[in-house]
């Protein structure tokens, strides 16, 4: 135990002896982790989002009043089959017309001029999917010689450009998040590497005297790696503060104006999230604060 308390006064000393050295390495990291933390945060709240948007897309194969039921419940039955299909809901001619009817921007005037007796309204299928991606599979399944003649209209090319806007969207913050965080960890590593160089340097008449007098060569290189730690952890909470702090200011500041909708579905996810991200930054802290030491204290203390 006593050698244990030595080692940890050592990173301890070492690390507050340092000063601005510590402090600078402990700021670029807290970028790194920093720009972690917001890519977490808003990829977490961002694929909710586009989660519940994928929800409310659909696709809508309406057929010509000629299809019969058996071809309708036929594709109905080879969509159903496919696993990223989450549901395909038939639709009668009277779950079409009380659905129009249900709508408040039909007039009243065009309300009473459809019965159920004089109903043109056509027979549909409503195609929800997991991926919309499986929605390309659905539109040139409608295309196939078996159903095409019987098909009258599909939703498809409509909801098209949305469905590709929304991939997109994905697409584009996850590789910009990623870029962001690598670019600051690469920096950090560098940073944390050439600090602890420098103390390395620094302590090196030190370091030779305690080997002198028989110090182990883990009593020697342990202090630099638990030196390395306290970047990440001390980095960790300041960046889970500027974080917490910032989203529940948005959150105040934002109110009836563009972003509040945002803020709004995004705070109980990050509340929810909360000790994940945090135990994230606190590991990818953790493995660059080591790793950084590590690999300076192998290439600068001589064994």
């Amino acid at each position: 135990m006593t050698r244990i308390k030595r080692i940890f006064r050592e990173a301890f000393v070492d690390f507050w002896r340092n000063g601005w050295l510590s402090v600078t390495a402990t700021l670029i990291m807290t970028l790194a982790l920093l720009t972690t933390g917001v890519f977490l945060v808003m990829y977490l709240s961002t694929n909710k989002i586009i989660h519940d948007l994928k929800d409310k897309v659909d696709i809508v194969v309406n057929f010509k009043d000629e299809a019969s039921e058996s071809l309708i419940q036929q594709l109905r039955s080879e969509l159903m089959a496919r696993p990223q299909i989450k549901s395909v809901k038939y639709i009668s001619k009277a779950d079409a017309l009380e659905e129009f009817k249900s709508r408040p921007s039909v007039k009243v005037e065009v309300r009473q001029m459809i019965s159920s007796e004089d109903n043109p309204l056509p027979r549909g299928l409503q195609i929800q999917s997991v991926d919309l991606k499986e929605f390309e599979y659905v539109s040139n399944i409608t295309k196939n010689p078996i159903y095409a003649p019987h098909i009258d209209s599909s939703s498809y090319d409509d909801n098209k450009s949305l469905i590709e806007n929304i991939n997109a969207t994905t697409k584009f913050a996850e590789r910009l998040g990623l870029a962001l965080s690598s670019f600051f960890m690469l920096i950090a590593i560098l940073v944390v590497f050439n600090t602890i160089k420098l103390a390395v340097y620094f302590r090196a008449k030190e370091m030779e005297i305690m080997r002198l007098v028989g110090a182990s060569e883990s009593f020697v290189k342990t202090p630099f790696l638990i030196e390395g730690f306290l970047y990440g952890f001390f980095a960790t909470v300041v960046s889970t503060g500027l974080i917490y702090f910032t989203i529940n200011l948005l959150a105040a500041v934002s109110k009836n104006t563009i972003l509040d909708k945002f803020i709004v579905r995004l705070l109980p996810i990050y509340y929810q999230e909360f000790w994940f991200i945090v135990g994230v930054e606190l590991f990818i802290g953790t493995v660059l604060g080591l790793g950084a030491s590590w690999l300076s204290i192998r290439k600068n203390v001589k064994g």
